[in-house]
């Protein structure tokens, strides 16, 4: 099947074009053939898509043979991220992909992320991942606000917004997440090795006690209730959720690299695994939301808790009365989804930047006993006031993000560093080798929290200009900006300030450093270890007591 398409960017007076020809390749995805580039004025130029430079598209594999070529004895995990670099230095700030069957543009330039997550139509589109999408038609599945488009994720996303955007609705849930903060604190005493040991004030398998705490705390904030998770005796059920959570993330990114149509002809074991991981997933959401329905149902009905905004999140979804059960179910899972696994791991990476500056640690111990003392809870109202707690979070996830790489796809068509894109293109952003540009951040391999802070704050360094904001721009930007940004926000600075209160964090003197491993999200690639040293002030406190 063929189609004509004029490919002239909307608002640009041409001397003269030629006529495109587009052709759908064999996964129905659009590569244009190659044409001559187009000259608009003058000296200036604009080259066709066609002439987009990029790895070699093979038949079935497409691109994906990049990221298998490598450094011998290089992880996959290890290898996409340092493909970044190589295919950057190597075709420039611009080049196309044919990953899964369908054709994509990476970039790595400020101003073309710049013009891209400031272009968002009314309904934007983040990404295309036709294997989730083939599993959801298999199960027949709805997807929630993560993965849907158009009219649908606005609805879900106008309803989610109201409690996990807003400031005032998100501060409401500090309560909660500090009580959970504390019984995470005490079952680090409880389960830390001794001092006499070989790993002494070590925690065992520390990512998923991080798991632990990052669950429960999404989860109270989604049904109003404690799941049990740092209960000596942890929940079952739940673990049984984040177990597959990671394993899930773990297998779509294998999964993802080949078309949708190999699977129909042959399931592999991992697609299988992929699926099973999905499959638990919603036995379990679909499993809390029911026991949570027949609590409220047992509940006397109180009108006034939603005419004064004081209901639960999970009761405020379930009356609001524009959410089916299947969009109820979606949602969930897609909150515990992309709540769990991402604020634990980085969790992980703000520990481990404090193990390793401890320099730095002491100036964000200095301010956050300033403001809170020894053992005042941290409030939201508190979190105002530690500039640089906050800017320790933001440079960790500089170079750390959460997603190596965000996605948009093209509402309308857009000069990109002097290609055409036409409109549809998914385009994805490099944001773990922006946040690594020594063109970009001075030093960027250096870990500097002041970087984020302004001149009138202490500790402060000249502020960012816009190239560095939109050089690293963890949640996203925009009206698809990730809708957990507050909440993970909040989880994490809480629970760093209280950390800083009850303990000195240090880096064990036989531990070899961790690098990023690019798992779905970005974790360790080996398990971290750092030591929980109690902070003087808890040591003095324990002795009198």
């Amino acid at each position: 099947m063929a189609f004509v398409r004029n490919l002239k960017p909307s608002g640009l007076s041409w001397t003269h074009y030629k006529q495109q020809t587009i052709i759908f390749n064999t996964w129905n995805r659009a590569i244009a053939l190659p044409v001559s580039s187009v000259v608009l004025s003058g000296n200036d130029t604009v080259k066709s898509f066609a002439d987009l430079p990029g790895p070699v598209n093979l038949p079935v594999v497409g691109t994906s043979w990049s990221f298998l070529v490598g450094k011998k004895g290089e992880s996959l995990g290890k290898r996409i991220l340092s493909v970044q670099r190589d295919h950057v230095n190597k075709y420039g700030n611009i080049l196309k992909q044919s990953l899964a069957g369908h054709t994509m543009v990476e970039i790595a330039d400020p101003a073309d992320v710049t013009k891209v997550l400031r272009s968002e139509a009314k309904y934007p589109q983040r990404f295309e991942f036709p294997i989730l999408d083939y599993y959801r038609e298999k199960r027949q599945k709805i997807p929630g606000v993560f993965f849907a488009d158009g009219p649908e994720w606005y609805k879900l996303r106008s309803v989610l917004s109201k409690r996990m955007l807003r400031p005032k609705q998100v501060a409401d849930y500090a309560s909660g997440f500090n009580d959970i903060i504390t019984d995470f604190v005490y079952r680090l005493r409880s389960v830390r090795e001794p001092k006499e040991s070989a790993h002494a004030y070590e925690v065992s398998e520390l990512d998923n006690e991080l798991f632990k705490w990052s669950f429960e705390s999404v989860a109270e904030m989604l049904f109003d209730k404690r799941f049990g998770c740092l209960e000596p005796q942890v929940n079952e059920e739940a673990q049984i959720f984040i177990k597959a959570v990671g394993d899930f993330l773990h297998n779509a990114v294998v999964v993802g690299f080949l078309p949708v149509w190999f699977y129909k002809i042959y399931e592999t074991q991992q697609f299988k695994e992929f699926s099973n991981n999905f499959d638990i997933m919603y036995k379990y959401a679909e499993l809390f939301i029911e026991r949570r329905i027949k609590e409220l149902k047992a509940k006397p009905h109180d009108s006034t808790r939603l005419e004064e905004d004081k209901a639960g999140f999970f009761e405020y979804l379930l009356s609001s009365g524009k959410l089916t059960i299947e969009d109820l179910l979606a949602c969930v899972i897609d909150v515990l989804f992309a709540g769990v696994d991402t604020t634990s791991n980085t969790m992980q990476w703000v520990l481990y930047m404090m193990a390793k500056h401890p320099n730095r640690q002491e100036i964000l111990r200095h301010e956050v006993i300033s403001v809170l003392g020894n053992e005042t809870i941290a409030s939201p109202t508190d979190l105002s006031q530690m500039p640089y707690l906050k800017a320790w979070v933001r440079e960790t996830l500089r170079l750390y993000p959460v997603l190596s790489a965000l996605f948009r796809i093209l509402p309308t068509d857009m000069v990109l560093s002097g290609y055409n894109i036409p409109a549809g293109t998914q385009v994805n952003v490099l944001a773990y080798y922006m946040s690594r540009d020594e063109s970009i951040f001075k030093d960027a391999h250096e870990f500097q929290p002041e970087r984020w802070l302004r001149d009138k704050e202490p500790h402060s360094s000249k502020f960012i200009d816009s190239k560095e904001v939109f050089s690293s721009t963890p949640f996203g930007f925009g009206t698809r900006m990730c809708l957990g940004r507050r909440i993970a926000e909040l989880e994490l600075h809480l629970l760093l300030a209280r950390i800083v209160q009850q303990f000195d964090i240090r880096y064990p003197p036989d531990a070899d450093d961790v690098q990023p491993y690019n798992r779905g999200v970005t974790i360790p690639d080996r398990p971290l270890r750092v030591q929980f040293v109690d902070s003087t002030f808890y040591s003095v406190l324990k002795s009198s007591l």
